[in-house]
């Protein structure tokens, strides 16, 4: 029997959402299953920080390739996609091999990207005649900038971790064997964090990220208000005054 394209795991405050596509390629079974997973790491209570890792893959599959987009009443190919760029939570992508094409943009729809030395990045989507339907052509250029990303779209270039790192695509380059382990210890580092305050710093910076300077600083300042009236903000305050660690409970 064939094992499950993605599968999500719960441990304490940290959600895990494994890859295993066939053939390392999405198709609607996977995106429905992706779809599944990040709502149900969104919704499940206590969850704090999401981690995900396994075979983000080379591309779409065959048969998703010839699935038209845009039908009314018909998904989206690319709603697992969206499902993991709309959890609150902050979300962590561990990759340790290719993420090419729709494993690129499974990539960005994370928040924190981290790579091993083996990892390779590519959008080569534009070889085939096509555009990515992930959103990568907006999601790349929001995370390396204008340049950068129209190197990757118009030309296919494979690049390594080392390059990924330095156009900023990804944060830190680990040995194979430390990916597991840093990415466990940055989600830790993340749940201990206030989770009020991480979700509300996240969506600070995507909605901000769309509104002008003025506009953004008035809605940090009205996501400020929102933090000021929780227990979790008190309780920060007192852990200072106290001077010992704060037990935040998301309330």
């Amino acid at each position: 029997m064939p094992s499950a394209p993605v599968t999500l795991a719960i441990d304490g405050p940290i959600a895990s959402i494994m890859l295993a596509l066939p053939g390392g390629l999405l198709d609607r079974a996977g995106s429905e299953a992706l779809a599944d997973a990040a709502r149900g790491a969104s919704d499940a209570p206590g969850v704090r920080v999401v981690v995900v890792s396994g075979d983000f893959g080379t591309g779409w599959s065959a048969y998703a390739l010839a699935e038209p987009e845009g039908i009314p009443a018909v998904p989206s190919l690319a709603a697992g996609i969206e499902a993991l760029a709309a959890i609150p939570q902050p979300v962590v992508a561990a990759l340790d091999g290719p993420a090419h094409s729709a494993g690129l943009e499974i990539a960005l729809a994370c928040d924190i990207r981290l790579a091993s030395e083996g990892a390779t990045f590519a959008m080569p989507d534009t070889a085939a005649g096509s555009v990515p339907r992930g959103g990568g052509t907006q999601r790349l250029p929001r995370a390396v900038g204008r340049g950068q990303a129209l190197r990757l779209l118009l030309t296919g270039e494979v690049i390594d971790a080392i390059e990924a790192k330095r156009i900023g695509l990804v944060s830190r380059v680990v040995p194979l064997n430390e990916l597991a382990g840093t990415s466990r210890a940055l989600a830790e580092a993340i749940a201990a964090r206030g989770p009020i305050a991480t979700r509300l710093a996240k969506e600070a910076v995507h909605r901000g990220a769309e509104m002008t300077l003025e506009q953004a600083l008035r809605y940090e300042t009205d996501l400020t208000v929102i933090l000021q009236s929780t227990a979790d903000r008190a309780e920060g305050v007192r852990a200072f005054q106290e001077k010992r660690a704060p037990h935040f409970t998301g309330e």
